[in-house]
């Protein structure tokens, strides 16, 4: 055998018995640190910049408040666990995604059950709010704050498919971006939050989806 050979395999040899394995739970138990940063920093950012709405302690338990926190929260929670399974080779992904499905059909239930209640000008209203033409270029505009903790955490995983992956972090992202804006935000209608508030976060998405195929590959 060449000695070049030897020292390779001798090289191998320790580096094999140096490596220590990886914690089952740390990528995710590292996602959910960096998405807790995330949302630390865009909260932040929302209340330096446009402030916290002036009735925030009274609606922090009122339901269509919460609706919309557990809204945003759940999408950032279904779509981070599937970033977590894109960036695992060969893993599973149905999981995650029928979770986002559950999420977004829940939410249109109770859409559907919203409108039934309205009549005539109410269901435009409840759709227009007072802020459409902003609400989804605030989310989006937030999510930039969000999005390097999210994707520093995904380059830390192995996505074989890195435009999807970087689809699902730019969802967790935006999500959390929503959840944020939230503190300002005084739109509540379920028809305005899953209109506009969805729409932040699937460009947020769309934006992952070009940056993962870059910034993810390996």
């Amino acid at each position: 055998m060449k000695p070049e050979a030897l020292i390779t395999e001798d090289l191998i040899d320790r580096l094999a018995a140096e490596a220590r394995p990886i914690p089952e739970h740390a990528p995710a138990l590292r996602a959910v640190a960096f998405a807790g940063l995330a949302l630390a920093a865009s909260s932040t950012v929302v209340w330096l910049t446009l402030g916290p709405r002036p009735d925030l302690a009274e609606v922090l338990a009122e339901p269509a408040f919460l609706l919309r926190q557990a809204y945003a929260l759940g999408i950032a929670g279904a779509a981070g666990w599937l970033m977590l399974r894109l960036g695992q080779p060969a893993a599973p992904v149905r999981a995650p995604v029928i979770g986002l499905g559950v999420v977004a059909l829940l939410v249109l239930g109770i859409v559907s059950w919203e409108q039934a209640g309205l009549q005539g000008s109410t269901r435009v209203d409840s759709l227009l709010g007072q802020s459409w033409t902003q609400c989804s270029l605030r989310v989006g505009a937030i999510s930039a704050v969000t999005t390097p903790f999210i994707f520093f955490a995904a380059r830390r995983l192995a996505p074989a498919r890195p435009a999807l992956a970087g689809l699902a972090a730019g969802i967790v992202a935006g999500a959390l971006a929503t959840s944020a804006y939230g503190l300002y935000c005084a739109e509540l209608t379920a028809t305005f939050v899953a209109t506009w508030y969805s729409l932040g976060i699937l460009a947020s998405g769309l934006i992952g989806a070009v940056l993962g195929r870059w910034l993810l590959r390996w």
